[in-house]
Parts: structure tokens; sequence; C-alpha cells
């Protein structure tokens, strides 16, 4: 690499360190979407498993116990996780998208390089996909971020010319099992078709055959290198709700593109500012339904990539450049993929999806790689022939006229967007001024694109780098504010509530339930929401998402945020809201260590709760009778199976717990003792001092795939109360030794060490053949 092409890459790694300056150097971070509600307590449970030195095996605080690396939505054995781990849970959160986004760019200004694009030609290309509205909104999804870094790379090992086949194979091999450890299948499936796109339309029929068969073997040596990950989460799945009760399409499509949302390629935000996460603000929700915004925040990457895309469409196939012919199709493709799901009839909606998979929005990565690969080629090619003078002053004259016609007569132009219905008369007239003002921000950055492409036409070296820079302040201007970030202490620190249960129960022997959904909608609720920014504080009040992972608390029946628990806990959900609408049901919630409740002031308290404390917003409620998460027995009904046993569970008395043995009879023993040695989410170490035999009852969902030893002796865990889990204890004084295993590890945990062996035992063979080609050459 000379000193120029460094410089290029280094000032590129400087522009993302100024662009998120905030949360890389203040102590703010990024929050908003399902960032506190799902994204940070996940990373978390993983980021505390590694600074423990174990793998992240399961997660204790959520849904009363699952699985956590076999979800691969924890993408937990990503190696970027890991090495994150040794700084503070914050700081490493801060770290972690603009890392992503910096590598997402360099990864596509390598590309266009081995294209042959000049330095400033990939610079205005790689700030098109790390700044494009879709990179910029996987700040909320960040099991995402890595597959969106990933796929720039994976291509420029296809495209770059390598001295070997086999280093080429190799690398893939490499690139691929990192992202397949990532876990997102979506991104894994971009990458698989995009580069067997890449072999078909860029490389000659010679060449072909050759790079299939290297594909192939990486895609064997990645597969084996991931092969901890693959397994266990195929194993998960099974035992999921996913799995088990299927998905409807209703839920696989939740977001998918709708069409409309087209015009966001040449509008970063034509149906309201959907950046400012409040829902309220946007207009034409019928796009974003049943939702109120989409997936991403926008797919705007600049009004540039789609005039580069318009040329290159226009262009003869002799004129093609390298990489443009596959740009346009995979742009094409995940177009498809991510508009045509949105079409499917409403009337189908109910019906079972074929694949447990949700949101093809999420193949929107593939429309802004494609127009960003398109970009970084056309910068070149505009040098040359950039588009006509006169057509550019057209349309940025015809965004001044909609723009200033969309503010004088808003309901009529508001009732010209075409497939957005209008709501009601009444909202035509605002939703116009909405639509005049989103107009108008896009036509000053059509004005950038203009006056870059001016500069363009000089030919000159001063030119290209006017030109990089005006589309790359267009982007930031557009896309940076989808980011948001804020002080630590609102995202991360602990409500009064969470301090008042941490106080009483200092060894997290109990859990806290919310009532979202169990009780009807909060009016306080409702009227705080637009005070609430990125909905951080509706977040931190509910206790029904994950957050309180945060803060070391630990739930039940949460929402099921990626439909990633097991399906007996799932069937127990539907109980527990029959359960809240019984008010003798208080026995029922206090037998899963449910001591407290958290509620908005005008919603009722849950059967068996009673106000300890409260504000002017919200009541803390304590159950009158909670029993710990892990303990003995007094009293039990054992039943033949699962369905007796759910059958039962509304009429048990408190502390009796169900217990699936094949039997169907009663019992009782004395109280007993119990010390916990040790208690993490890997490992659980108990001495118990039984005066009868009893059970031993953990608050862990039901999962075959652990270790039960007691006193030295492997013995059966077996379902308790529908999707726990208990063991059967004889009188006396006993050792128990839990352990959380990963499915498949005693065999899987050698892939990753044989796909090194075998990339070894290839160099070396081959390592002789190199060097007489390179003789003979």
């Amino acid at each position: 690499m000379t000193r120029a092409g460094a410089s290029w890459r280094v000032a590129l790694l400087l522009l993302f360190a100024a662009a998120y300056a905030d949360p890389l150097f203040l102590s703010r971070n990024f929050a908003g979407r399902d960032l506190l509600a799902y994204n940070l307590p996940m990373e978390k449970a993983v980021h505390e498993a590694y600074a423990r030195g174990r793998l992240p095996v399961w997660m204790a605080e959520v849904s009363g116990g699952r699985p956590l690396l076999p979800n691969p939505n924890a993408g937990a054995l990503y190696p970027v996780r890991p090495l994150l781990a040794k700084v503070r849970f914050p700081v490493a959160m801060r770290i972690f998208p603009p890392l992503h986004w910096a590598l997402a760019a360099l990864g596509l200004f390598q590309l266009l390089f081995v294209l042959g694009a000049t330095r400033p030609a990939a610079w205005a290309g790689a700030v098109t996909y790390a700044f494009s509205g879709v990179a910029v909104s996987e700040v909320f999804y960040l099991h995402i971020l890595p597959g969106l870094a990933l796929l720039p790379w994976i291509l420029w090992a296809l495209a770059r010319p390598w001295r070997t086949e086999r280093a080429r194979a190799l690398t893939l091999a490499a690139l691929l099992a990192v992202e397949m450890l990532a876990g997102d299948v979506f991104s894994i499936a971009l990458s698989g078709g995009a580069a067997i796109l890449w072999m078909l339309l860029e490389e000659d029929r010679r060449s072909r055959q050759r790079s299939a068969v290297s594909l192939g073997l990486a895609l064997a040596l990645a597969a084996l290198a991931a092969a901890p990950q693959i397994v266990a989460t195929t194993f998960w799945i099974s035992e999921s709700a996913r799995a088990v009760t299927g998905m409807k399409l209703s839920e696989s499509l939740l977001f998918t593109l709708r069409p409309p949302r087209l015009l966001e390629l040449l509008l970063p935000f034509p149906f309201g500012p959907t950046f400012a996460l409040d829902a309220s603000r946007v207009w034409g929700r019928a796009v974003f339904f049943p939702k109120g915004t989409g997936l991403f925040e926008t797919l705007y990457c600049g009004v540039f990539a789609s005039l580069a895309a318009f040329a290159f469409a226009r262009a003869r196939a002799r004129t093609q450049t390298r990489g443009s012919r596959f740009a346009l199709v995979f742009l094409l493709l995940a177009l498809a993929a991510a508009c045509l799901p949105s079409l499917v009839p409403a009337a189908w909606l109910q019906l079972r999806s074929p694949v447990a998979l949700r949101n093809p929005e999420k193949f929107s990565v593939g429309i802004v790689f494609a127009l960003s690969l398109l970009a970084g080629l056309a910068f070149d090619r505009f040098r040359k022939a950039a588009p006509s003078r006169r057509a550019l002053l057209v349309g940025a004259a015809a965004f001044a006229v909609a723009a200033g016609a969309s503010w004088f007569w808003p309901a009529a132009a508001r009732s010209l967007v075409p497939g957005v219905p209008v709501d009601s008369p009444a909202a035509a007239p605002e939703e116009g001024r909405r639509l005049a003002v989103g107009l108008a921000e896009g036509g000053l950055l059509f004005v950038a694109t203009l006056l870059a492409v001016e500069a363009l036409r000089s030919r000159r070296r001063a030119g290209d780098l006017v030109a990089a820079a005006l589309l790359t302040a267009d982007l930031l201007a557009a896309n940076r504010r989808i980011a948001p970030s804020f002080p630590e202490p609102a995202v991360f620190g602990p409500t009064p509530f969470a301090r008042i249960v941490s106080k009483a129960d200092p060894n997290g022997m109990f859990r806290t339930m919310g009532v979202y959904g169990y009780r009807p909608a909060s009016e306080i609720e409702r009227a705080n929401t637009s005070n609430d920014p990125g909905k951080l504080e509706y977040n931190r009040r509910g206790w029904s998402d994950y957050t309180p992972v945060l803060w070391g608390r630990g739930l039940v029946f949460n929402w099921d945020f990626d439909a990633g628990d097991f399906s007996r806990l799932n069937s127990l959900r539907r109980l527990s809201l029959a359960a809240a609408a019984r008010p003798d049901a208080g026995a029922f919630f206090g037998a899963f260590a449910l001591r407290w409740s958290v509620h908005f002031r005008d919603q009722d308290a849950l059967p068996g709760y009673h106000r300890i404390a409260g504000n002017p917003l919200t009541d803390l409620d304590e159950h009158e009778m909670a029993f710990p998460d892990v303990r003995l027995l007094t009293g039990w009904r054992e039943e033949p199976g699962a369905i007796e046993a759910f059958n039962a569970l509304l009429a048990l008395p408190p502390g009796e717990v169900a217990v699936e043995t094949g039997a169907s009879q009663e019992g009782h023993a004395r109280p007993g003792r119990i010390r916990i040695v040790e208690k993490t989410p890997e490992r659980l170490r108990v001495i118990a001092e039984a005066p009868d035999p009893t059970w031993l009852f953990v608050l862990r969902g039901y999962w075959t795939h652990r270790r039960v030893l007691l006193d030295g002796e492997p013995v059966e865990d077996v379902p308790a109360q529908v999707a726990f889990s208990a063991v059967r204890l004889p009188a006396g004084i006993h050792r128990i030794e839990w352990t959380e295993k990963i499915p498949g590890s005693g065999v899987t945990r050698w892939g990753p060490l044989l796909a090194v062996l075998l990339g070894l035992l290839w160099t070396v063979r081959d390592r002789g053949r190199d060097r007489a080609y390179r003789s003979a050459a």
C-alpha cells in the first residue's frame, strides 16, 4: 500500500471518529428503538460472561432463564464481542457501532479500489454505504451490524487478484466463518448470494469453475469453523416457539419494504422525521403499517447513487465498468426480496409462514450496497461523461416547485402521493406541509449532488476532492441524526424502583413483572410518550422488555422480542394472561418468584400484589407470598405430562409446584435448607439439607442440554411448572452441581480447530506447487 493510499484510509477512519465523537470521546451512549428494550441487554449478558472468563451459554434474567449462545440473535461467538469484554460495558457499546461502520466503509473502499476506481471514487462509494440510512439505522440492531461490515470484504476477497487460488479460498473461509459466527441469517444469505452472482456475472468462463470450487471449499471450511454456533442454533430452534408453534405470515412480514418507500432513494424523509423516533410526527402511516416507521429509518444513500444506477442501467454492455453489471442485477434482486413480500394479499397473513424468519426489509442492506458500489464506479465515469446539466437543473427546479406547491396547497399535494392513502381529510393539510418540508430538504441535498457533478466535470484533482466532500456532507447532513446519543446514566443508570428492588433482594432470589399486555393501555403512559425521545423512559419504567437486565434484575413473563423462548414458556405466558384476570391467582405469580410488579398509576395491580412505593407515574407492588427462584419444595404435585401440569397450575396452593414425572400423585416434605455456593448463568452449585425426600426447584427453562450432578453422580432434571426445572432429592445433605452446556459441543468444539488444521495442511501441501509455478513464471 502506498503512502497516498494509506492516507485516504486513515482519513476515512478520522471521518468516523469526528462524526461519532460524542459517543466515542464523551460519556454518551446510543439509544432508541430496540436498543434499550432488547439489544443492549442481550449484549450485556454476552459481555459479562466473557468478562467472567466463561462462554455466554445462558441468559438467566430473561424468561426465567433461557439459552443465550444458541440464539443466533446474540452472536455470542462473534470474535469482536470477547475482545470488547476487556473494557466496561457502556464503553464497549460506544465502540461497537462506529467500529463496524468504519469496517464497512474500508471494505467498500478496498473493493472499489480493486475494481480500478480512483481513491476519491472509492471514498465516495465507502461513505455512501457506511452513512446510508440503512447502515446508520443498524445502530438499533447490533446483531446485524457485523453482516453490514463483512459484505464488502467478502466481495473484495472474490474480486481481488490472488497469487494462488488457495489464498483466496482461505481468506473467504475466514470471512464467511466470522459472518456465520455473527449469526444473522439474512446477512449470510446476502453474502452467499452476492458471491455466487459475482462469479456468474463478473468472471469469465475459464475462471468461473475454479472460483466455484474455491467458494465451495471456503463455505465448507467456514461451516466447520462455525459448527459450534450452527449446531447449537439447530437444537435451540427445534425447541423454541419459532419451530413448535411456527410463525404466521403477519409476523414474518412485520417489516417489509412497501414500494412507496422507494421515494426515500431521492428524499431522505418524505413521510416525516422518522429520525425523531416519534411515530406521531410521521404521516402516511399506511406505508409502515402496522408500525410507525420502517425497520430502517430511511433508505437514503444520496441522490448521486440513484443517478449512478440510472446511468449504468442506460449504458451499453460494452461500456459497462467491471462490477457494474453485478451491482445492477444485485440491486434488482435485493429490491425484489425486500419489496415483494409486502404485496402478499391481506387474506394470506394469518397463514403459517414457510420459514421461521422475520422482516424481509433486512434485504435493504443489499439495496444500499449495490447503490454504493455503483456510486463509486460512477464517480470516475462522470468525470468523462457526466449526466446532462440541463436534466440536473430541471430536477433541482422540480424539487423547488414541488416543495412550494406542497406548502401552499398542502391538501392537494398530499392527495397526489401515489400508494399512500389519506387517513382523514382533516389531517391532509398538516401532512402536506410535512411533505413540503421533506421536499425542501431533498431539494437542498439534490443541489449538493448537482454541485458535486459539476466539480467532477472539471476533471481535476481539486474537483474530485470537492465532489467527494460534497457527497460526504450530503450523507452526514441527512443521516447522522438517525443515531442519537444520550448521557450514560440516562441509558444504563438504574431507576429508583430498580434500586429499591436491588436493596431488598441483593442476592437476586426474586423476579419483577411489568403489566404490559396484562392490563389495558395506560393513558398516563400515552400522555408522556411525546416527551420521551427514543422511548428511553418508557423502556426503563415498563419492566416488560429486557431492559432490567442492565441492572442485573430478572424477569419471567417479559415480552418475547425475538420469538426465542421455549415453546413451553410461550404456553405458560398465555396462561399467565388468564391468571391476571382472576382475583384468586396470586399463588400462580408467587410460585415463579415474582415478588414485585411495576405498573402505571391508572392501571390495576395484578392478583396477590399490594403497593409499597410509587411516584406520580408508576407504582411498585410487592407480592403477598413469593417464593425464591431456587428452593426445596414442601409440597408438589406429580403429573403424567405437560398438558396435565398445565391444567393444574391455577389450582395449586401457594408454593406448590407441578412436576412431570409420568405419575399422578401428591407429595409433601418438611422444610429444608439450602446454601447457594455459586450462582452464575452458566453454573449453579447448591448444598441442600432435606429432612425428607423432596425436589429442588430451579427457575431455569427446562432444557435437555445441561449436566446436573447430585453428590457427583449425574441425574436428570424434569419439567416443573411446565417451563422450568426440578431435581429429585433423597433425604439428607447433598451437593448439587448444575452446569449449562452448549448443544453438541462434545463434537462441534473441535470444528474450529479442524478447520484451521485443514487450512494449514492445504497450505503445506501446495507450497511446493506454488514455488514451481513461480519459477516457471
